[in-house]
């Protein structure tokens, strides 16, 4: 089905509403992540049939779907928590628009705990180095004190029902972080991860006037290009995990799992906030963070989703009617957090376009009095979501949980 804009704006949004798979939980913060990646779909929709391929890129939604809080994704029509599929990695386009920056996390053994005061100075010594170690030519500036970067430590609770979890050691660590060095084109490949940072990738793209707004990708080799400089950009995010840990915790440790959370899978394929473990090996843990005052769990994936699930969901009539049987039944798909909530929103009841094609959201707060109105969810109070998330994401088949792991402390800088 060719997509144009004479269709209308409300045609284009009802019909890019079709193709969120959602698995999420039902609050306020996956209910708007939802509703704004119905505009970062419509304009992929576009962008396809523009290009004469089929109009069916897709987002699944992970049980911890929410809002981005950075700035640039949100207004290009993206949440968070979950997968977007454009194709099945045959179609050489790249959508830069989804902002992927390899931000991982990596579980390692530990023998003991650490003493928390020798790991604050660690830390503060780490964050001091930087600039001063290199890692394939790029100059790596530690961030553990943006975002929701971290470094965390447990106590593991073994699943005696799941066989992997007879190999965990006593004690871990997670550390999580990104390689933000990339996200500009100061580095020996001359790209950058992010479209509005790198002049390179500027240079190359294709931008299409949306009704929703522009919306940039890359084609054949540019989009080859980008891909394959993703690839190093992770070996890189990889290598950085391991290089912190060792400084802070020493090399006395093996690695139990080391993931992305937030990066291109395929040319035609991104994860944001997110894991999927198609063509991964079976053995693979994945770890999903809550708050500081819960378990973090070790997952293992079960593929999914199953005929059960589909049918469950609701997915299967628009699953067959837009001939998304594979990328539906091999999804994979698992959350990698619990993801922020707005206890204080209980609806979205209304959205607002201005000239420039910018979005507001009007939204109606639990007292009752008057209603709040904003462009991006970053400023919003938020907390973060409990257990429900990862019962949730067991009770649908995604995961099995092979080991709890009770914080025994976190460190923030």
């Amino acid at each position: 089905m060719e997509v144009t804009q004479s269709m209308g704006r409300g045609k284009l949004l009802s019909r890019s509403k079709q193709f969120i798979f959602s698995t999420a939980l039902e609050d306020s913060a996956s209910k708007l992540s939802r509703i704004n990646f119905q505009y970062g779909l419509a304009k992929m929709h576009q962008v396809q049939s523009y290009l004469g391929m089929d109009p069916t890129a897709t987002f699944i939604a992970a049980p911890d779907c929410t809002i981005t809080r950075n700035i640039e994704r949100w207004r290009n029509g993206i949440g968070y928590g979950g997968k977007i599929t454009w194709g099945d990695n045959t179609d050489p386009i790249v959508f830069v628009d989804t902002m992927p920056n390899a931000c991982g996390m990596l579980v390692g053994s530990l023998n003991e705990i650490p003493d928390p005061i020798e790991l604050i100075q660690k830390v503060h010594e780490l964050n001091d180095s930087s600039g001063e170690i290199e890692i394939e030519g790029v100059p790596i500036h530690w961030n553990f004190g943006s975002g929701n970067h971290f470094v965390n430590v447990f106590e593991v609770q073994p699943n005696p029902a799941v066989s992997e979890s007879s190999d965990l050691p006593e004690y871990t660590f997670i550390t999580h972080s990104s390689p933000s060095e990339l996200k500009t084109d100061d580095n020996p490949k001359g790209m950058g991860l992010y479209y509005h940072m790198s002049d390179t990738v500027k240079h190359f793209s294709e931008t299409l006037e949306t009704p929703f707004g522009d919306i940039h990708y890359l084609v054949d080799n540019n989009a080859r290009r980008y891909y394959e400089f993703f690839k190093w950009a992770d070996t890189i995010g990889a290598k950085r995990r391991i290089l912190a840990a060792e400084m802070i915790f020493g090399k006395d440790f093996d690695v139990i799992s080391d993931t992305t959370h937030q990066g291109l899978k395929s040319l035609n394929e991104v994860v944001l906030g997110a894991y999927t473990f198609h063509n991964s090996p079976q053995e693979q843990l994945y770890p999903v963070t809550l708050r500081a005052d819960l378990p973090c769990y070790l997952m293992k994936g079960i593929p999914n989703f199953s005929d059960e699930a589909v049918n469950s969901l609701n997915f299967r009539v628009r699953m067959e009617r837009f001939g998304l049987e594979d990328r539906i039944k091999n999804a994979d798909i698992l959350p990698h957090g619990g993801g922020y909530v707005f206890p204080h929103i209980v609806a979205i009841p209304e959205i607002f376009e201005t000239v420039e094609k910018r979005r507001y959201f009007s939204v109606d707060l639990g007292t009752g009095i008057g209603s709040l109105m904003f462009e991006s969810p970053r400023e919003l109070q938020f907390a973060y979501r409990g257990r429900n998330v990862v019962i949730h994401t067991v009770e649908l088949g995604l995961g099995e949980i092979v080991a709890s792991m009770v914080p025994r402390f976190a460190l923030k800088i």
